[in-house]
């Protein structure tokens, strides 16, 4: 005897596949309260309330953020590449428009933070719906804001910044181009020559298809480059998402628990107690990988 499921799609968010990218599985959400629907000049945005997640923000029907585990996304993001850099001052941010990368990015001592989005109402709205997530970010008086497109940024300012953090939407839509060699090449040329980049990538479902081509074009560029793990419940990877770092002339691979530890006390300082699930341990397993994910 079999049982069916009825998913009514005014119950149920379905999340959106990439055509010819990921096409494993389609992961629904319930929908207990729908928070705002619109349209921008990039992409649609859609929040609603979902039991177990909390408000859940999605952008052309994927899943960007949950209120559940988003701490975990933003604080590997920005904590692994800044602790990284020996003596970070100015820092880019692009995309991120809700806010969390600022969150996370401003409990560090950095001189400038300079946030780059190319969608200003993503912004609006998430500093509406979503405040929780940037907490007053945006308003530090270290951050320089600009709303373009990220690569104008980078091609303005040339050996400029110590670390880069390109929290970018998945390879559709308007975040298509932040994966491509050219823009990988700005920002190789924007940092400084210790700099540090991190790109969000996707999940480990996709090797592949994003994760091993894109190791491929930053090795061409960067001198050391490592992929990232983290847990991302709410994603449709299920679980194991990527990131890619990448360092000018830091072997980032190398650093242990006994150099990222005194950089956290110093530069965080109590504020480190607040980190939920970064620590300096956590920073350098995540840099481990099992065979069938080494590059």
């Amino acid at each position: 005897m079999s049982s069916q499921i009825s998913f009514s799609r005014r119950e149920w968010f379905f999340e959106t596949s990439f055509p010819g990218v990921r096409r494993c599985k389609t992961d629904a959400f319930r929908i207990a309260k729908e928070i705002y629907k619109g349209r921008t000049e990039f992409q649609d945005i859609y929040i609603f309330e979902s039991p177990g997640f909390g408000r859940i923000l999605a952008l052309d029907g994927i899943v960007q953020l949950s209120e559940s585990d988003e701490f975990i996304y933003h604080e590997v993001i920005t904590h692994i590449p800044l602790l990284s850099h020996p003596h970070p001052k100015r820092l880019l941010v692009i995309g991120g428009g809700d806010g969390g990368v600022l969150r996370e990015a401003v409990k560090h001592p950095l001189t400038e933070i300079y946030f780059v989005d190319i969608d200003k109402e993503v912004v609006g709205v998430a500093k509406r719906y979503l405040s929780f997530i940037s907490k007053g970010a945006f308003n530090d008086p270290r951050v320089k804001i600009f709303f373009e497109d990220g690569r104008n940024v980078i091609q303005r300012h040339k050996n400029f910044f110590d670390v880069i953090i390109v929290d970018s939407t998945d390879p559709v839509g308007p975040g298509k181009v932040l994966f491509q060699k050219d823009f990988y090449r700005m920002v190789q040329q924007a940092l400084t020559p210790q700099g540090i980049a991190v790109f969000q990538l996707g999940p480990f479902l996709d090797f592949d298809l994003i994760v091993k081509p894109t190791a491929k074009k930053l090795k061409d560029l960067f001198s050391s480059v490592a992929p990232v793990r983290l847990p991302m419940p709410s994603y449709s990877c299920g679980c194991e998402y990527c990131f890619m770092i990448a360092s000018k002339k830091i072997k980032l691979s190398s650093l242990d628990a006994s150099t990222i530890a005194p950089r956290l006390a110093q530069r965080l300082k109590k504020k480190a107690q607040g980190l939920r699930y970064y620590t300096p341990a956590i920073h350098c397993a995540s840099m481990i990988m099992p065979k069938m994910w080494q590059l």
